[in-house]
């Protein structure tokens, strides 16, 4: 059949009629074969001989799945190690043998190197262990000179080196940026004019680097934005869709994707999801959020080793629906996202906020409040989904309730445990702990939690009360 805006977007909820960032009604595979169809992943971080047994599976799903091409947006290699990289295309050839998927059909590279590749040896090594062998560093290390990481490549993936480098699949263009010992994509701009004749305005054309592009998804605080020379140059092209990862957020924050004058994708990792959200108390710190808040956490910091997510892009003309998944489970994260491109009007993260509905708690669930040696553990069930919107964090407040005043005493966020991870039914309860000495003055409390979805979206209260001067 003809596949067209409408019929795209008729696959949608109502709410999402005007074109938009937002579920999908049902698969993308209900709307037809696409016009493209590839598959990304970033952050692999490849070390130890058995790290690419996730890559394998992934490579085999896109492959099952009739990718016509694979990106990886940096950070192939751990500790910068040309066997790390040689591990990646052992793996592609393993399952793209001579760059061919099922029935002998191309499959494109769409690599770049990330920070890690080209000088995480320099942290994650160390200068000792080639100090007394400079030749050995010459071998191994991909960054070991400034013309190394072009050499190594053209070795390991047999294929011509350039900083910045363009592709064709399928009447798409693809337009890569690898991170070089001073790169921050400041020559882009001047690529993009350059092969501006390769670029169709009336059809989305991709995009992809390791670090954010500054500014974009996720938001201003979270780590791995560049310096915003990639967001100045693609500012120009509301066709653009960049990919990128680096800061290992989870595919679950629906703030991956940001449209404002082009489209930026979070691409999160197939390593591990990052707990970087900072003033959360069961989250870790993150420098490049608010550095103001030092207290020591009573908490420990959630950690998602066994979450490994990537996502399979399906392209429909100017319509992109993207299927976000967990590598590790082998389930979706989630229903797809549907992209257009141009963005449809206001796709900013309060808009699309405004057309959502907070997760709630089931109407049964309890709060239980205990004290025990000078500490109070609030213990709660998981808030459910509502209308394809999950849970991903809660607020806790206490509010002293004496002589006919509301006080509160204190309010806390806690991510919810399972926030990065595909959803379960039921979901994992979720606990806040708190000092009492952080209750400053004693008496009646009346202790509460909220479910809250990605864009802070707060849904109705369960309540406790209890003596905190008991």
């Amino acid at each position: 059949m003809e596949f067209t805006r409408k019929t795209f977007l008729g696959g949608a909820a109502a709410a999402l009629a005007a074109g938009c960032v937002g579920p999908a009604a049902k698969d993308a595979a209900a709307f037809g074969e696409p016009d493209l169809r590839f598959g990304v992943l970033s952050d692999v971080h490849l070390k130890d001989p058995g790290d690419e047994d996730t890559l394998v599976l992934a490579f085999e799903y896109f492959r099952d799945r009739g990718a016509d091409a694979v990106v990886i947006a940096g950070d192939i290699a751990d500790t910068g190690r040309i066997r790390e990289l040689q591990r990646c295309a052992d793996a592609w050839e393993r399952v793209f043998p001579g760059d061919r998927g099922l029935g002998g059909r191309h499959v494109e590279k769409l690599f770049v190197y990330g920070n890690h590749d080209v000088l995480g040896h320099t942290w994650m090594i160390g200068a000792h262990e080639y100090k007394d062998d400079p030749e050995r560093f010459r071998r191994e290390v991909i960054g070991h000179d400034p013309a190394a990481p072009a050499r190594v490549w053209e070795e390991v993936f047999h294929e011509p080196y350039s900083d910045f480098w363009i592709k064709h699949v399928k009447g798409y263009v693809f337009v890569g940026a690898h991170w070089t010992k001073s790169c921050q994509f400041d020559g882009l701009g001047d690529f993009l004019k350059a092969h501006a004749k390769d670029i169709d305005p009336a059809k989305p054309f991709f995009y992809t680097q390791h670090a954010h592009p500054g500014g974009t998804c996720i938001g201003q605080w979270v780590w791995g934005h560049d310096n915003g020379a990639s967001t100045l140059a693609l500012s120009n092209y509301p066709n653009a869709v960049a990919f990128s990862g680096h800061s290992h957020t989870p595919l679950t924050d629906e703030r991956s994707v940001w449209q404002g004058a082009f489209t930026s994708v979070n691409t999160s990792s197939l390593r591990y999801c990052t707990s970087l959200y900072p003033l959360r108390e069961n989250g870790w710190p993150n420098d490049f959020g608010f550095r103001g808040d030092r207290r020591k956490r009573l908490m420990e910091p959630l950690r998602d080793a066994g979450t490994r997510q990537g996502m399979l892009v399906s392209v429909y003309g100017g319509e992109l629906a993207i299927e976000r998944r967990d590598f590790v489970s082998g389930l979706s994260l989630g229903s797809d996202w549907l992209v257009s491109v141009p963005a449809c009007g206001d796709r900013s993260f309060a808009a699309r906020a405004a057309e959502r509905t907070p997760p709630q708690f089931a109407p049964d669930a309890r709060l239980v409040v205990k004290s025990e040696g000078g500490l109070l553990r609030l213990d709660f069930p998981a808030a459910r989904t509502v209308a394809n919107c999950r849970v991903f964090e809660y607020e806790v407040t206490a509010t002293l309730v004496e002589d006919g005043v509301d006080l509160v005493q204190v309010q806390r966020r806690v991510l919810a445990p399972d926030f990065a991870r595909a959803e379960s039914s039921p979901g994992a309860p979720g606990s806040c702990i708190l000092s009492l000495a952080e209750v400053p003055v004693k008496g009646r409390t009346v202790f509460s939690v909220r479910p809250l979805d990605c864009f802070g979206l707060k849904g109705a209260a369960i309540t406790a009360e209890f003596d905190t001067s008991a």
